[in-house]
C-alpha cells in the first residue's frame, strides 16, 4: 500500500465513522420514556460517541500522514489555514474547515455540561450542530480531493455514509411523537412533538 492509498483510506474511514456518528446522534434526539426506549437511546449515544472517537483518530492519522508525505508537499500551515494549500486548494480548504467543525463538535460534546451551563441547553445544541457542517464539508473534501470518485467502490463508500445519516434522520422522524430531552441535571424529560 502506498502512502497515498493509506492517506485516502484513513480519510474514508474518518468519513464513514463521522457519518455513523452523525446518524446515531440524529436518531438519539427522539424516543419514549419506557425503560426499553431509554436503553435504546443510551446505546445509540454510546455508539454515537464511539464512532466520533474513531473518526477523530482516523482524521488525526489522515492529517499526520498528509503532512509527512513527500510526494505532495503539504505543510502544517496548509492543513490548518483553509485555502492556503498549493495543491487542490478548494478541496483541502474544505477539509480544513471540516476539521475545525469536527473539533468544535467534539469539544462541545466532551464539555457538554459546562457548555450547556454557559450557553443553555439550546445554545449547546446549536454549538454541537457544527458536526452537520463538518460532515458536509468532509463529504465535499473527499469528492473534490479524491481522483477515484468514478470508481464503483468509492461511490459505494460515499453512498453508505449518506445512507447512515439519512437512516438516522428517518429514525428521528418516526420517533418525533416522543421528543426526549436531557436537562442539565441529567434527567430525561418528555416534551411535546415539534
Amino acid at each position: 500500500m502506498t502512502m497515498y492509498e493509506l492517506i485516502r483510506s484513513l480519510g474514508l474511514v474518518a468519513y464513514l465513522a463521522f457519518s455513523v456518528s452523525l446518524g446515531l446522534g440524529i436518531a438519539s434526539l427522539s424516543g419514549g420514556l419506557s425503560p426499553r426506549s431509554l436503553d435504546r437511546r443510551v446505546v445509540r449515544q454510546l455508539l454515537h460517541r464511539s464512532a466520533a472517537v474513531v473518526g477523530l483518530l482516523a482524521l488525526a492519522a489522515h492529517l499526520g500522514l498528509t503532512v509527512i508525505d513527500t510526494y505532495v508537499s503539504t505543510s502544517v500551515g496548509a492543513v490548518l489555514v483553509p485555502f492556503t494549500a498549493g495543491y487542490k486548494t478548494l478541496a483541502l480548504g474544505l477539509g480544513s474547515l471540516a476539521l475545525y467543525a469536527f473539533v468544535l463538535a467534539a469539544l462541545s460534546g466532551w464539555l457538554r455540561l459546562a457548555t450547556a451551563r454557559l450557553l443553555s441547553e439550546r445554545g449547546w445544541r446549536w454549538l454541537h450542530r457544527a458536526a452537520y457542517a463538518g460532515w458536509g464539508l468532509c463529504l465535499l473534501h473527499g469528492v473534490l480531493a479524491g481522483p477515484d470518485l468514478g470508481q464503483p467502490w468509492a461511490l459505494a463508500v460515499y453512498a453508505v455514509g449518506i445512507a447512515a445519516v439519512v437512516a438516522g434522520y428517518v429514525v428521528h422522524q418516526v420517533g418525533l411523537r416522543h421528543v426526549l430531552r436531557r436537562d442539565l441535571d441529567g434527567a430525561f424529560h418528555l416534551r411535546g412533538a415539534r
